[in-house]
């Protein structure tokens, strides 16, 4: 189908060697963007994109996708991008000059955006919702659904990754270890299980299932970690703190059960494959920001899920009776 004239095109053009994504948001927003941008690569198969955002989370999907070029997304050279008229800079020019197709992520639509990109020298730019405007749809149908109206079919999840093998065994497991990652952190306070059941539960599935237990720490845990490393610490258990999020990533692929929250890490580890992955949802809903796969399981307080429940009406008894189902 061709585009029909005009700044920005409404439709995807026929034939596209270059894609320009800009993806601005957090781990969990990018892979949960995977299926869209798998449905974009299989529709122009001899494409290669260039991601535009935070280049730790976009290396994770360098195995998945042909990704030429990354490009750190708080660089001042896309200032351009975000004025209303006026020049672009010779650096700027130099990386738009020729590409065929912009994707943009982001919550709401931005027209003016969309124009500079293509005056900067993008032949077609497209928008692609990042969130919901309501209602309780999952995020990757109503990024579906947007590719289907530009003229790609595309279908929700589930979305992994092709991730390159370990050159060495993971430091401290064995072949044969079974392991449990527990991810007691996210971004919003609100959406953490209390870490004190975390410890119930990594103490009684260590005694009862001899699972070797891992904590996985990042950034937005800074203010926890030394309690995590003191209940770790006092179980024998190990900590990765601050690791990459590409060795992060082939760990979950090789461990049993993985239990966390509504965070990146938890959208990691139903991305990597991880056999088992029990998410604990409390005040955001699972409907429309839970990963996608049969793998996965989702929990909430007795109540269900929304902005007033509190993951502290979760029990330890009913999240260790769901991982026992399987293990």
């Amino acid at each position: 189908m061709s585009p029909p004239s005009g700044i920005v095109a409404q439709f995807f053009p026929e034939s596209v060697t270059q894609i320009f994504c800009w993806h601005q948001g957090a781990l969990g927003d990018l892979l949960l963007a995977g299926p869209a941008l798998t449905a974009v690569s299989q529709h122009y198969p001899e494409a290669r994109f260039i991601g535009v955002g935070k280049p730790a989370l976009w290396d994770l999907l360098a195995g998945t996708l042909p990704l030429e070029s990354i490009w750190e997304g708080g660089e001042a050279v896309w200032s351009g991008l975000f004025q209303e008229q006026g020049g672009f800079s010779s650096l700027l020019k130099e990386r738009l000059t020729g590409i065929d197709l912009a994707l943009v992520f982001s919550p709401r639509e931005r027209p003016g955006f969309l124009a500079r990109l293509v005056e900067g020298g993008i032949r077609h730019a497209v928008w692609i919702p990042s969130f919901p405007a309501g209602g309780s749809e999952h995020v990757t149908a109503i990024q579906a659904r947007r590719l289907r109206e530009l003229g790609i079919a595309a279908s929700p999840g589930p979305f992994r990754l092709r991730l390159e093998p370990e050159a060495e065994e993971l430091t401290g497991f064995r072949p044969t270890d079974r392991i449990l990652a527990l991810a007691p952190g996210s971004g919003g306070p609100a959406k953490n299980w209390p870490l004190s059941r975390y410890y119930e539960v990594a103490r009684a599935l260590a005694w009862e299932a001899g699972l070797k237990v891992v904590w996985l720490a990042g950034p937005a845990e800074e203010r926890i970690l030394s309690y995590i490393q003191g209940l770790a610490a006092a179980q024998g258990q190990k900590v990765w703190a601050n690791q990459p999020l590409s060795r992060v990533a082939r760990l979950l692929a090789r461990v049993q059960v993985y239990l966390g929250g509504d965070s990146g890490l938890t959208h990691l580890a139903a991305a990597a494959g991880t056999p088992r992955v029990v998410a604990l949802f409390g005040p955001t809903d699972p409907r429309v920001w839970a990963p996608l796969g049969e793998q996965i399981t989702v929990l909430t307080p007795p109540e269900g899920a929304g902005p007033q429940r509190s993951l502290e009406k979760l029990s330890t008894a009913a999240v260790l009776a769901e991982i026992r189902r399987f293990l």
